[in-house]
């Protein structure tokens, strides 16, 4: 269709009606615009004429109501309340602007709404776990225990970086581990390894004891690592048999390799065939400037592995950074063997081991032959016998520091085949 706007009067015309037609498009626009640069003002009284300019705008009334309820200087609670439930009512489908009115509520003492507020977020957002969060903490606050925690378990299972958070609160809520199992975590390992974390922290070694139990009954693949601090926690309070059950019973489950069952020795990995454990009763490594630790596959006295510590010579190092407490019987004799293998060890004190009791010092001190230089595979070998207090004993890898002037050590030390085991009759009445 053409358009004739060859008169004057047709032209005059056309553009009356363009501009008429435009004019509404141009007035909206503005106002749009307008809104939107006073809500982007740093000014409050700017933000309120944002929302008088556009009621219709939830966005600008939650601006002013957050505002009003968190300002230190011009806060005002029932404005705060009032401006959310104009947003709600603009947005009545927003999850997070019902949470936020409940919020307010909550501030303002009003638990009713502040719990209605709560549902119909949630029934806008089922699938939100911080949603569920922020309802199941209203909900303990409120001394609504089982909702709540049905709340806080929701958003665990959802969330599981919250179980940490998560048994925190409900344990100040209601201090009780059936609780905390029963209501509030999901049958999830790494949630009751948090719960663990959490009441050793507590001084709750009983209470731990209770949940790893929980744990073992889930039948579920463990890592051993995971179950250390608690056995190290066990041995520090000096609840060796707890720590010896609770040590075998993570060993099975985490399917860590063991040695031979025909091998009597107490050490654990006396070989050092499978990897150090670092902690429980296993062999631990604390790393320290001026030497290096690792398994040697192409050295071994027997089998295809050995400890090899490298000394770099930086250092006159008080060493006794590699270690493992073996439980032991008291007033008995034991007999320990090692095979040493040094290459170019300095100084005048070398490497030897200690063995001692480090509960009861004056019970067990002994500490075999000092070795420097370069030597084979040399068989090291120590009879003691226990105290009556003695219950454990540490077999650590011993460098004692030196005064003299050439004091860094450095060289290459080799151990394997460590073995402690307690002295047969026959053998006692021998003299040996």
């Amino acid at each position: 269709m053409k358009l004739a706007l060859s008169t004057c009067l047709s032209r005059v015309i056309f553009s009356v009606v363009i501009l008429l037609v435009a004019l509404p498009l141009v007035l909206f626009s503005s106002k749009i615009w307008l809104a939107e640069h006073w809500n982007a003002s740093t000014e409050p009284s700017a933000w309120r004429k944002a929302a008088a300019l556009e009621p219709a705008n939830a966005q600008y009334w939650e601006h002013l109501a957050r505002y009003e309820q968190w300002s230190m200087a011009h806060g005002n609670l029932h404005e705060s309340i009032h401006d959310f439930e104009r947003a709600t009512a603009d947005d009545p489908w927003s999850a997070n602007l019902w949470s936020r009115l409940a919020g307010a509520y909550q501030a303002a003492g009003d638990s009713a709404r502040a719990q209605a507020a709560f549902e119909r977020a949630e029934f806008d957002q089922p699938l939100s776990s911080d949603l569920a969060w922020r309802y199941g903490s209203f909900l303990l606050f409120e001394n609504k225990f089982p909702a709540g925690f049905a709340e806080i378990r929701r958003a665990v299972t959802s969330d599981p970086s919250l179980a940490s958070s998560a048994i925190s609160e409900c344990w100040q809520a209601d201090p009780h581990v059936s609780a905390l199992l029963g209501e509030v975590l999901p049958a999830r390992r790494g949630d009751y390894f948090a719960a663990i974390a959490f009441l050793l922290s507590q001084q709750r070694m009983g209470k731990a004891l209770v949940v790893w139990q929980r744990l073992l009954a889930l039948q579920q693949p463990i890592e051993l690592g995971a179950a250390l601090p608690l056995i190290d926690s066990l041995i520090a309070q000096n609840r060796l048999p707890e720590a010896l059950q609770t040590w075998k019973q993570a060993l099975d489950a985490s399917h860590w390799p063991r040695d031979r069952a025909s091998d009597s020795s107490l050490v654990f990995n006396g070989g050092f065939e499978h990897q150090i454990v670092n902690g429980g009763f296993g062999w631990q490594e604390w790393p320290v400037n001026g030497a290096r630790f690792s398994r040697d596959r192409g050295v071994a006295h027997s089998g295809t592995h050995s400890l090899r510590i490298v000394f770099e010579g930086t250092a006159n190092l008080n060493f006794q950074n590699v270690f493992q407490l073996v439980p032991v019987a008291p007033r008995t004799r034991y007999h320990f063997s090692a095979w040493l293998k040094t290459e170019g060890i300095s100084t005048d004190q070398g490497i030897r081991f200690a063995i001692f009791d480090p509960r009861h010092g004056a019970e067990v001190q002994v500490a075999t032959p000092n070795m420097i230089g370069t030597n084979p595979w040399t068989l090291v070998q120590q009879d003691f016998i226990t105290g009556k207090g003695t219950h454990l004993v540490e077999i650590a890898l011993r460098r004692n520091s030196t005064w003299k002037f050439d004091n860094k050590i450095r060289g290459t030390v080799w151990v394997d085949d460590v073995a402690l085991a307690p002295v047969p009759e026959q053998a006692k009445g021998s003299g040996r």
